[in-house]
């Protein structure tokens, strides 16, 4: 697949429609930025979320920073950035359903042909066993801490996981066009691992062994093997796995 036909699909994926904003889904406090014509905005938002959840995130560009921690909340701290008229047409949308909290950083209330998306940073904390489901285009995204299996698709994004403790059957499944991919998982991490890549280099501290490869990838135990699976694909970006 072209880098072009990449963009173009990653982008549908983003447009895609999502609820109505409510009154309560977020609770902005503006503020002009000193000498610039691009305005800030920040939302903080807190909800209850049993162990075992799962947070969808739907983003552009900005920063992306989730951390795993105890008890049952989600803390959502996000720092939107654009001109005033692009931050009243597109709004951050925090929705839950459940056991499952959504966040679109770019929810339209008025369709825009220019200017459709707002520069978001997060800081997100979310219970240690939570699931994660991310899309990004250009945002780096950090996870540290967080213990249940992971989907994280961007197309220019690096993308870092650091996790102390990860069970058998655990999921981890990584899409990145042009970024690179860290990460860093204990000794006990394994599973079964599908690497795939045009130009991308691998390197692990963990033990791989190959059950097949070719050119561009290859499939293979990770310490030994087990019931999860390691999903990590890259066009030109390189894949570390460290202690």
């Amino acid at each position: 697949m072209t880098r072009s036909v990449f963009a173009l699909i990653f982008a549908l994926v983003l447009a895609a429609p999502a609820p109505a904003l409510s009154a309560a889904s977020v609770a902005p406090r503006p503020g002009r930025v000193e000498g610039a014509q691009t305005n800030t905005e920040t939302v903080d938002k807190t909800l209850t979320m049993q162990p075992g959840g799962t947070l969808r995130l739907k983003t552009f560009s900005g920063r992306v920073r989730i951390t795993g921690g105890s008890g049952d909340q989600v803390v959502i701290h996000a720092v939107r950035r654009g001109k005033q008229d692009r931050l009243d047409d597109i709004k951050l949308e925090i929705t839950q359903s459940g056991n499952t909290v959504e966040v679109d950083a770019n929810h339209r209330l008025v369709e825009r042909r220019n200017d459709n998306v707002v520069e978001t940073d997060f800081e997100i904390q979310v219970p240690a066993r939570t699931r994660l489901d991310i899309k990004t285009f250009s945002a780096p995204v950090t996870v540290i801490g967080v213990s249940e299996s992971q989907k994280i698709d961007g197309f220019s994004s690096d993308i870092r996981v650091e996790a102390s403790q990860w069970g058998d059957g655990n999921n981890l499944d990584i899409n990145t066009f042009s970024g690179d991919v860290h990460l860093r998982l204990p000794d006990s991490a394994k599973g079964e691992i599908d690497f795939n890549s045009f130009s991308g280099r691998f390197e692990s501290d963990l033990p791989v062994t190959l059950t097949n490869s070719s050119r561009r990838n290859f499939r293979g135990a990770l310490n030994g093997g087990g019931s999860g699976d390691f999903r990590l694909k890259t066009f030109s970006g390189s894949v570390s796995i460290r202690r």
